[in-house]
């Protein structure tokens, strides 16, 4: 989809993607692949090999492959250099930053030149795309629709320009769940494509990221499952079913996708003898791996993964920082989501004399959080203060760093990451100390930071706000605005088992004995195949009806600390 071609919208474990800093005709020929779908657009040619390489340009293009694309609109360019549409391409998969405007520009006034006295349908193609390279997908947005608007006056058939015209009006949803400007509209072009192109494997991609972050995810159910049957070696297609899949609660199958994707991607990467930096879907894919392993209790399986991406990250040489911290976090948020302080403080990395501020900044927060949850733990509360205090600070330095493109680091994004976790660090802390008002409007501040994040910024390495804030609402006696919280956390990750733990304790605090008893089920079939030497796993299973137990006894991750590293 253009929204997230154009905007950026993943952060990836390597900054730097093949081939970027290569002249489209210079690009190494691409392999001619089946396994990506059948997207097809006949374009004014006589040269049957460029409409093959065309067509399959665009088909990567529906499925996020940016880099992939470029290199087979180029080919289509090479075979056929009257292809106006070919540059169209190009100019589209060049991506949306200032880095690259020169190139963008260059591409599309190549397409424009050529269109000239050509087809209608594709003139007004290229007028549209002209607008985003000039001017980008924000302030471009309104001129491209209006085009592409004009084209499906005249012909309502093509699929292919709805596709486009629904991605680049994807908005998401606002924080209450409430869509963006363009996202209805969006989704009701696509949901008719359902309808007339059942076997479109960009319609399918393109309404599983409408809906992922929607509150009815499941509708996108059966177009993950489909995308696996009409692109499986699309590895960027596979990563966003699993994301879909991870998000609905279907665990096995989201673990079975993700490993799909790092497998096709690494074969793809060995066929062209390129290094692991060049595999981005891999890198995120992993992340997701460990994620899914821990919302089903499976501790050891994830460190697995995690250990996979440190390596990953690792095998490069010289080694790149921004990958040895993402590896870093995945380790340490692991450890930390099963109460495994000590471990989750010790990240093991050293960063380069080169590294970026952001990189350092993002490392070094990590690390003082996780220092500042033993201190809360350990009950040294001057300790936890000193340690909050220091990763209040720690972002400041980056206040007056510039935006970064491509898929560096941003400084803003690692300011908001860092805030976020010393602010819901700050309000544990007040809590402990004796203060609930101050420690309620800073958690709740800590919420709203939450929802501000950027998803093409680093993951969060701090616990869900959602699930600190309700301990604590539980720990004063207000069970029910508690009980909201959890049940929110529960509908955005139905397939965490801890996420019904919290779930089943708040019911046991309120003296709701029959629900907690179906919260704990509900958390012992996200965690029937879960390791059972954790304490959480422990207590879940020997639920067995009993009376409610006191809100001081209980614990959001409980100290254990011989954990492995």
């Amino acid at each position: 989809m253009l929204a997230f071609l154009l905007r950026n919208e993943e952060s990836s474990l390597f900054p730097a993607a093949p081939w970027d800093d290569v002249a489209d005709l210079d690009l190494p020929p691409p392999t001619p692949c089946e396994g990506l779908g059948r997207a097809h657009l006949p374009v004014n040619t006589r040269v049957p090999q460029a409409q093959r390489w065309f067509d399959q340009g665009l088909r990567l293009l529906h499925l996020g492959w940016r880099g992939e694309a470029r290199r087979a609109f180029a080919e289509a360019a090479r075979c056929d250099p009257q292809l106006a549409m070919a540059w169209w391409g190009l100019a589209l998969t060049r991506g949306a930053g200032a880095r690259r405007a020169a190139s963008r520009a260059e591409a599309i006034y190549k397409a424009l030149a050529l269109s000239e006295g050509g087809p209608d349908a594709e003139q007004r193609y290229i007028v549209a795309a002209t607008f985003l390279a000039n001017k980008g997908p924000a302030n471009g947005r309104h001129g491209f629709v209006r085009e592409m608007e004009g084209h499906l006056e005249r012909c309502p058939e093509d699929a292919e320009a709805r596709l486009l015209l629904a991605g680049l009006l994807a908005d998401g949803f606002e924080a209450d769940g409430r869509p963006g400007p363009g996202q209805t509209y969006a989704q009701l072009l696509v949901r008719e494509l359902l309808r007339t192109h059942p076997e479109h494997e960009g319609v399918h991609l393109a309404w599983v990221r409408l809906r992922e972050e929607s509150t009815r995810p499941q509708e996108a159910l059966e177009s993950a499952r489909r995308l696996r049957v009409l692109a499986p070696l699309a590895a960027p297609a596979l990563l966003a079913a699993g994301r879909l899949f991870l998000r609905t609660g279907h665990l096995q199958e989201a673990r079975a996708v993700l490993e799909e994707a790092v497998t096709v991607e690494d074969a793809w990467r060995a066929r062209e003898s390129l290094p692991g930096a060049a595999a981005p879907v891999a890198g995120v894919a992993l992340r997701l791996l460990v994620q899914a392993c821990a919302d089903a209790g499976r501790y050891g399986e994830a460190q697995t993964w995690a250990r996979r991406l440190r390596a990953r990250a690792e095998e490069e040489s010289p080694r790149v920082d921004q990958a040895l911290v993402f590896a870093a976090g995945a380790l340490s948020g692991l450890h930390l989501r099963f109460g495994f302080l000590r471990a989750a403080a010790e990240p093991r990395v050293e960063l380069s004399p080169e590294a970026r501020p952001a990189d350092r900044v993002l490392l070094s927060g990590m690390e003082l959080y996780a220092r500042g949850l033993r201190a809360l733990e350990a009950g040294p509360l001057a300790e936890a203060d000193r340690l909050c205090t220091a990763l209040e600070q720690l972002a400041q330095p980056l206040t007056d760093e510039s935006r970064s493109e491509g898929h560096l680091l941003c400084p803003r994004d690692v300011t908001r990451v860092v805030e976020l976790a010393a602010c819901e660090l700050r309000g544990a802390l007040e809590a402990r100390q004796g203060d609930p008002a101050r420690a309620e409007a800073t958690l709740t501040r800590a919420l709203r930071l939450e929802r501000r994040l950027r998803p093409a910024g680093p993951p969060a390495f701090s616990r869900p706000v959602r699930e600190t804030l309700a301990r604590h609402r539980l720990r004063l006696g207000r069970e029910d605005k508690a009980l909201e919280l959890a049940r929110a956390l529960v509908e955005h990750r139905p397939g965490s088992g801890h996420a019904w733990l919290l779930l089943a304790d708040i019911h046991l605090a309120r003296g709701a004995v029959a629900e907690a008893a179906m919260a704990f089920a509900s958390c012992l079939t996200c965690w029937r195949d879960a390791e059972a030497h954790l304490p959480e796993v422990q207590r879940a299973r020997s639920f067995r009806g009993a009376s409610p137990r006191p809100v001081s006894r209980m614990r959001l991750v409980p100290p254990v600390e011989n954990a492995p590293a």
